[in-house]
């Protein structure tokens, strides 16, 4: 008969199979895909966002009508922003099909998967002397441990934002294929009907907030590496205690005979909380700037090009301001796991910023803040319009004069045109 384990030698998931909890644990701890057990966070997800019996897709009809909204929204955006248009997937997704896509390393893992690759590390550096000697084995074993954590509190995450958000640019960020722009669930149709909205009209406003997200996200090569760069700097930041962490699971009085209750127990919002430290705090001042401008950014244009085809524009834009005034249950979730607000706490500081911008430069103005990184406003830069647009005037100076004279050397002479 094959021996089933050896304390010496190693962890063997197979010596679970007989237990029903542990058959389940089994599985989990097998995994070696990652920082984030994606599989336990899809069916975590799925099973709040879509139980057995509300598995329906979009209907096709659906789909084609955003699309043809989504068509027309790129012309308008075309006369008020040179940011060129995307091509890339439109329609309407069931709650259940932007679950699958979310819960993957393309989709939420772009801010989850830094901050649980960190957590896993310290779980393997956190081990007792006497565990640690049990060597890389054990080591893995800790790593599933922290992926099946992560894959039920992202899943937890991702279950509740399937039914939260009105498309998958809702959060600001994009939270499957930024190629990809379409509703999610029925959710955009409630909120016209809560509203009296005409259906139509709400589908063209929706359509041109998702559009210009795109032109964004999916049209800057540099944008995306970016944020991603802040978030992997925000990860780096942290500070783990995988002890707390391990003694707060490990109080939670979970029942064994029944193996739905280990998924509850740590979908909860309070299974492990990371609180950001100071550095982290700096990061995300950084990040939410970010976030707050590309809203800012969005509305003004999104503005601009629905003026005078939109009758209910200022209605639906002072429902939707209400609306991101309230963290809904997903943000909530996300912001226990990883510490990660993505949301400004003042949104009308971006928009503020844009009015600025454009009262003294224009759209076209505005748009340049995209040339990249370098040239998106500060934290108090954004406080601050005048200061950024002080940078910009002095920007275009010196690159007028590089034009007229060349680039200047340090010591203040041309460059030698015979040189290059």
């Amino acid at each position: 008969m094959a021996r089933m384990s050896d304390p010496f030698g190693g962890f063997d998931p197979r010596m679970f199979q007989n237990v029903p909890l542990f058959r389940e644990l089994a599985k989990v701890m097998a995994w070696s895909g990652g920082p984030v057990n994606w599989a336990l966070a899809s069916d975590t997800a799925l099973a709040i966002a879509a139980p057995p019996g509300a598995l329906a897709a979009a209907s096709d009809r659906d789909s084609d009508e955003f699309a043809s909204a989504v068509g027309v929204a790129e012309l308008w955006l075309d006369q008020v922003t040179v940011l060129p248009a995307v091509e890339g997937p439109a329609g309407a997704l069931a709650a259940a099909e932007w679950t699958r896509q979310a819960t993957t390393s393309a989709g939420l893992g772009a801010y989850v998967e830094p901050v649980a690759q960190g957590m896993g590390g310290a779980l393997a550096k956190g081990l007792p002397e006497g565990m640690q000697a049990l060597g890389e084995q054990m080591a893995q074993a800790m790593g599933a441990m922290g992926a099946m954590l992560y894959g039920v509190q992202v899943g937890t995450v991702a279950g509740h934002l399937a039914g939260q958000l009105l498309g998958v640019y809702d959060l600001g960020v994009p939270t499957i294929d930024p190629r990809t722009v379409a509703t999610v669930g029925d959710t955009a149709r409630r909120f016209a009907d809560d509203y009296g909205f005409d259906a139509t009209e709400f589908r063209h406003w929706l359509a041109l907030r998702e559009a210009a997200h795109r032109r964004l996200f999916a049209g800057l090569a540099w944008l995306r590496p970016h944020v991603a760069e802040l978030i992997g700097r925000f990860a780096a930041d942290a500070e783990f205690d995988p002890g707390a962490m391990l003694e707060g699971l490990g109080g939670m009085g979970f029942d064994p005979a029944d193996p739905s209750a280990l998924t509850e127990a740590l979908s909860g919002p309070d299974a492990f909380h990371i609180e950001p430290t100071a550095a982290q705090k700096a990061t995300l001042r950084r990040l939410q700037t970010v976030v707050a401008f590309v809203e800012g950014w969005s509305d003004t244009v999104v503005r601009a090009a629905a003026a005078g085809k939109l009758p209910s524009l200022s209605r639906i834009e002072e429902a939707v301001r209400r609306r991101r005034a309230e963290k809904g249950p997903g943000e909530r979730f996300l912001e226990q796991l990883v510490g990660l607000d993505l949301k400004p706490a003042d949104l009308r500081v971006g928009q503020a910023f844009c009015d600025a911008v454009v009262a003294a430069r224009g759209l076209e103005g505005l748009d340049r803040a995209w040339r990249g990184a370098h040239a998106l406003p500060g934290p108090d830069e954004l406080a601050e319009p005048s200061r950024w647009l002080v940078r910009l005037a002095a920007a275009e100076i010196e690159a007028d004069l590089e034009a007229d004279l060349g680039p200047l050397d340090e010591g203040g002479e041309g460059d030698d045109p015979g040189a290059r």
